[in-house]
């Protein structure tokens, strides 16, 4: 898909990767509608989009209300899209601890903002993105959701693991809807909050983990997964220090 003059809906856009997803895209060419809880931090973005020669807009919503998400997605298509929707918005919650000594709705609400939302999205846009000749969804995921080591919060793994595994469930959309579907799994990116618990770490420490990754290097694979009409279902891992993995979807018969 060319990705000049489309209109780029993103969750979570007010701070962190989204941020940079959203400055991404309008240099792109792309105009882009910041979604964010923060409305504060949803404008300040906005601005930056602007002030790279597109338009922007701001709308605060928590994606964890169904009616909120709804509004969402009617306020793109009054503007004349999405053709492109990037579920970025996750995290672990706010709660002291996680599953399975995080009460259920705190649990509850990390499967909601990781997993049901981008599936309720995702959903809501195909018809918009129908009528305008085709879309593209690029979903978000994490390393925590691969693999079988154990891990700080469950729920947020096992949010990421589906959200993963649902991208290559929807390989067969361009047939059905003419709408695209991939995911993006990174490892532990280098953001303003990673290179701070890099600093406290100790020496040792730091020499265990993988290098960070460079958030323009989540950018780029994201615009490259939306620019390339040949992979649909596809998943790209990005792991510090080592090359880029493009996993395509299984042709399997459905059981």
């Amino acid at each position: 898909m060319e990705i000049t003059e489309k209109i780029a809906l993103i969750t979570g856009a007010g701070a962190g990767l989204g941020r940079e997803l959203a400055i991404g895209f309008a240099r792109a060419g792309a105009h882009v509608l910041i979604a964010d809880l923060d409305a504060g931090a949803a404008r300040d973005v906005a601005a930056l989009v602007r002030a790279e020669g597109t338009r922007a807009w701001s709308v605060q919503v928590d994606l964890r209300d169904d009616d909120q998400v709804e509004a969402l997605v009617a306020t793109a298509t009054s503007l004349g899209g999405p053709q492109i929707l990037v579920n970025n918005a996750g995290g672990w919650g706010t709660g002291d601890h996680q599953f399975p000594l995080s009460p259920v709705a705190e649990w509850n609400a990390v499967l909601d903002l990781n997993l049901r939302a981008p599936m309720l999205l995702t959903q809501l846009c195909l018809e918009p993105m129908q009528r305008a000749g085709g879309g593209v969804v690029v979903n978000i995921a994490s390393s925590g959701g691969v693999g079988h080591a154990a891990y700080g919060s469950p729920e947020y793994g096992a949010a990421k693991a589906c959200l993963i595994r649902l991208t290559a469930c929807l390989a067969d959309l361009p047939a059905t809807h003419g709408v695209r579907a991939a995911c993006v799994v990174p490892d532990w990116i280098g953001l303003d909050r990673a290179h701070e618990r890099v600093a406290a770490m100790s020496a040792a420490e730091r020499a265990a983990i993988a290098p960070l990754i460079p958030p323009q290097d989540v950018v780029d694979a994201v615009l490259d997964l939306v620019r390339d009409d040949t992979r649909s279902g596809s998943v790209v891992e990005l792991w510090g220090g080592e090359p880029t993995r493009l996993v395509p979807p299984t042709q399997r018969p459905a059981p």
